[in-house]
């Protein structure tokens, strides 16, 4: 959906910085994504339900207002 975004420096700038991915920049659709669903729905995961799990790169946290 964004592979010409990100075939120029101009594209991965703008993407960068509407939607900021500090760690390891935006994660292939084959990588994180799919290898957490794997995961997730595997026997290994006997805990995890009905959790909110960000694969975004560190957006979420860097966009969340500070509370004290």
């Amino acid at each position: 959906m964004i592979a010409e975004i990100l075939a120029t420096e101009e594209g991965r700038a703008a993407l960068a910085a509407g939607a900021p991915a500090p760690l390891n920049g935006p994660a292939a659709p084959a990588a994180a994504p799919a290898a957490l669903l794997a995961w997730l729905t595997s026997a290994q995961n006997t805990h995890v339900t009905g959790q909110i799990v960000f694969v975004d790169g560190g957006a979420e946290v860097i966009r969340r207002p500070q509370t004290v």
